[in-house]
């Protein structure tokens, strides 16, 4: 079955594990950007329970943008923050420092578009968890897919999963916090990555 799914920045494991199972999958490029949704947000999990993480975007009518012209904004330096986040949820993680300077070194280039950046934290996270299936992106917007096609877009939501954080069929693997928050299945790839490294690729 090929997927078609929005461009996302690191996305949860269970769409991962989506993209893994899939023949091809195509990346949307001719959609226009949707608040509250996985293009500019993932899920990492904190002492206190599920942590949402927002791109700052520039000011405007983001949403009748198409997604490859939307902007980050810098006006606030919000990365030192993020990278602080990040390690205050994960640096006790066993593989953080595998992985946490190669990652901020994503984050550090300050890339002008949203699409930009997720498209190199996605080859960031197939290269470690060696996803081999064929990624592509689509070449017009088509408003249905049917047949072959399996039609992911905006099928996925941050504040519908923080919901229903504990419904997934994802593999259990040890958490930092699981002693205090229990077991979270729909947090960011980036939580797997950091506790289990390239096992994650067993879990999906």
């Amino acid at each position: 079955m090929k997927l078609v799914i929005e461009n996302q920045i690191l996305a949860p494991i269970y769409i991962w594990s989506k993209i893994d199972k899939a023949s091809e999958v195509f990346i949307e490029r001719y959609d226009n950007y949707n608040k509250r949704t996985y293009r500019n947000r993932f899920i990492i999990l904190s002492q206190n329970g599920p942590l949402t993480i927002s791109i700052p975007l520039k000011k405007g009518k983001n949403r009748n943008l198409r997604f490859t012209n939307v902007q980050i904004s810098y006006d606030k330096n919000w990365i030192p923050n993020l990278k602080n986040t990040i390690k205050t949820c994960y640096g006790s993680a066993p593989y953080f420092d595998f992985y946490f300077d190669d990652l901020m070194d994503i984050f550090n280039k300050k890339h002008n578009s949203l699409f930009e950046l997720n498209n190199e934290l996605r080859a960031f996270i197939t290269k470690i968890t060696e996803i081999d299936t064929p990624i592509n992106f689509t070449k017009e917007y088509i408003a249905e897919y049917h047949n072959d096609f399996d039609d992911s877009r905006d099928k996925f939501n941050p504040v519908k999963d923080l919901k229903n954080i504990k419904n997934s069929n994802i593999k259990k693997y040890p958490q930092v916090f699981e002693y205090k928050i229990g077991f979270v299945p729909n947090a960011s790839i980036l939580d797997s990555i950091f506790n289990i490294g390239n096992q994650t690729a067993l879990i999906i």
